[in-house]
């Protein structure tokens, strides 16, 4: 597994954290660990309610996602530059 591919939970996958998830890796690293954020689970939170200022930036959904990293207090933002 690399940076920058997606991995595809498949049905027999019982970890509810992943179960059906659509995962892009950020990092994969053998020592260090892997990293990566769900794509598929967008959540009913308003972007503004936790990130004010960043709906601007935001694609649709402007909702946060969850998934990735498994920690509730924490956040990774994706974006992509402007060429």
């Amino acid at each position: 597994m690399q940076a920058g591919q997606l991995v595809v939970a498949t049905p027999l996958l019982q970890d509810p954290n992943f179960a059906r998830a659509v995962v892009l890796l950020l990092q994969a690293d053998p020592e260090d660990g892997t990293l990566g954020v769900v794509l598929n689970r967008p959540t009913e939170t308003a972007l503004v309610d936790v990130l004010a200022g960043w709906e601007p930036l935001a694609g649709d959904p402007a909702v946060v996602f969850t998934g990735g990293p498994v920690q509730p207090n924490a956040a990774i933002c994706l974006g992509r530059a402007r060429v």
